[in-house]
């Protein structure tokens, strides 16, 4: 028994790999021309999907060209699975060399799906996508038994060359196996233990402590190193790089590529500090699913002057991802939307609306960026769109995790994580508007200028004495030039929702928004009655994803953003904010 306790330390210690053992992922093949023939270019991906077009766009072609990924998939259990394709233009799937989903020869965005049996084990699988010209997109996802989404094919479940199967086995129970191991290793432990009590009368108490110090010195040198292990993991797989320097990393986009972005190419560092970051000029691609442009001055909207033509009445939005229009064409957002209606009503006059939001903004660099960028444009009207994320700063912008504090284990963190998954532990369900990752928990709102992950240089922006400071900051310069200010926010409230339930967390933070902007003297506008009022006249829609990009992604779709438009609208039209046919301060 006493070498037994060093034999588990081993499978301890191994059977970890097993999570990046085999190599994981499918392989890529990327050819100039439309036929799969001779690629230019083949590499192992841990995901089926274009992105891996992004590090390589200045030497791949946009047009005429073909994707193949190849490898193995993992199936779990037996029933059913259904596959779903999205692609512009062609693509197929195979799954042991028949074709199951066949979306050729299309030239415009289509979907195709279909179900199949499948039995556990490893499956060949291989997914073709062609690209003839103009734009192009490709997404594969698939829904396993006992599934209710679509979700892209996981990375743990893919192959690149076939296994064993006792390999694919172990690869599937590596959790169970490792957390086996653990039990075994105390189970002996224990029994060393009892052996030793029982051979304390003839040993002596000297021999059995000495025992149980080895036992309880190997144990916490396995978790020790295990802790380790998991550290190293984290090291290795996060950018602890500086934030600019992050930014300034990112690949300079090709004026007419259409591959898909991540948020990190689609931004540059700001030379205004407290913006830290902005859109970076000129970039064109595809954001979330949709065409992104961004114009020559940094912003997700067409050009416009800095100086305005005469009888044109300027509004400017500064906001986050929800403004910005996460997910949805750029002629689908809120405020083009508002825009062209304006225009329609009013025709005497010329309305421009422009879009200055960005993914990831709180109050404080919304607040610096209608300062120091929204003005240059002599705005007639301001709004503000507020969420409750804006409390804090984007994750990218946090410090990375500190790998040598003793006040946190990553071991145990991974175990529960583990526990969770094997538990089936269900996480809050998505709500109407907001969602757990994007929202501030209550109890960190109050003092999270305190958070040791904060960098100090941002510390005076979040919380609720950072919104407080932004809109007092804002309030000053719209005072300063007699502009108008509009904030609008999505806030429950009882007497529209018969399921309404006053959360703390998040009406603190609107009621703190709404009582702090009419001390400051700014319009106020709350746009849920209007989402009510719609569910009240279709009683059939399913509240939660009617209104978001998809049930996994909270951001308003393209209904909600014209639902805030038609809100604006009328806000704006019944509180007199907008021009008669008088010549506005800076008409010329």
């Amino acid at each position: 028994m006493r070498y037994l306790t060093r034999i588990l330390l081993v499978p301890i210690l191994l059977v970890p790999i097993l999570w990046v053992w085999p190599q994981r992922g499918i392989t890529v093949k990327f050819s100039s021309n439309r036929n799969w023939l001779r690629p230019a270019v083949v590499r192992v991906e841990r995901r089926i999907n274009l992105d891996f077009m992004t590090a390589a766009s200045a030497s791949l072609p946009q047009q005429e060209f073909s994707v193949e990924w190849s490898g193995w998939l993992r199936t779990d259990r037996d029933g059913q699975y259904a596959f779903n394709l999205r692609s512009d233009d062609g693509s197929t799937l195979e799954l042991d060399g028949h074709i199951v989903v066949d979306a050729g020869g299309v030239a415009f965005p289509t979907t195709r799906a279909a179900t199949i049996a499948m039995i556990r084990g490893l499956h060949q699988i291989r997914l073709r996508f062609v690209q003839t010209d103009g734009a192009y997109e490709f997404y594969a996802y698939w829904t396993p038994p006992g599934e209710a989404e679509l979700a892209a094919f996981p990375t743990e479940q893919l192959f690149v060359q076939q296994q064993p199967a006792v390999i694919v086995f172990l690869t599937r129970h590596v959790s169970l196996l490792w957390a086996l191991c653990w039990f075994a290793l105390a189970l002996v432990i224990a029994a060393r233990i009892a052996k030793s009590a029982r051979e304390i009368a003839s040993t002596g108490r000297r021999r059995f402590a000495r025992r149980l110090t080895l036992a309880l010195a190997s144990t916490i040198v396995a978790l020790l190193v295990a802790e380790g292990i998991v550290r190293l993991a984290h090291y290795v797989r996060e950018d602890r790089r500086p934030l600019e320097v992050q930014l300034r990393g990112a690949r300079a986009q090709a004026p007419l590529s259409m591959q898909s972005l991540r948020l990190g190419e689609i931004v540059q560092p700001s030379r205004y500090a407290g913006i830290v970051y902005e859109l970076k000029p000129n970039v064109r691609g595809r954001f979330m699913g949709q065409p992104l442009l961004i114009n020559s001055q940094g912003l997700r909207d067409y050009e416009y002057t800095r100086r305005k033509e005469p009888r044109t009445f300027r509004i400017v939005g500064v906001g986050d991802s929800s403004l910005f229009g996460w997910g949805v064409p750029i002629e689908d957002s809120g405020l083009k939307v508002l825009e062209r209606r304006l225009n329609e009503e009013f025709r005497a006059r010329k309305f421009e609306v422009v879009n200055f939001a960005v993914p990831g903004y709180n109050t404080a660099m919304e607040s610096e960026t209608f300062v120091q960028r929204c003005l240059e444009y002599a705005p007639d009207l301001v709004l503000l769109n507020f969420n409750t994320n804006d409390y804090d700063v984007p994750e990218f912008m946090r410090r990375p995790n500190e790998l040598a504090t003793l006040r946190r284990s990553y071991l145990f963190d991974l175990a529960y994580s583990v526990y969770e998954g094997v538990m089936a532990v269900k996480r809050e369900p998505l709500g109407l508007f907001d969602f757990r990752h994007r929202t501030i928990a209550q109890r960190q709102a109050a003092r999270l200028d305190e958070d040791p992950a904060l960098p100090d240089e941002y510390r005076y922006m979040v919380g609720a004495k950072g919104v407080v400071r932004a809109l007092e900051r804002l309030a000053a310069a719209a005072r300063e030039r007699a502009i108008p200010f509009v904030v609008f926010d999505v806030k429950p409230q009882p007497g529209f929702d018969p399921q309404y339930v006053r959360d703390e967390l998040r009406d603190g933070q609107r009621e703190l928004l709404e009582r702090e902007s009419r001390r400051l003297g700014f319009y106020f506008l709350n746009t849920y009655p209007y989402f009510m009022n719609y569910l009240k006249q279709h009683p059939d829609a399913s509240s939660r994803p009617v209104f978001a990009v998809s049930a996994v992604d909270g951001h308003p779709n393209t209904l909600a953003h014209s639902i805030n438009a038609q809100a604006l609208f009328d806000y704006l039209v019944a509180n007199q904010l907008l021009p008669s046919d008088k010549p506005s301060k800076d008409d010329h």
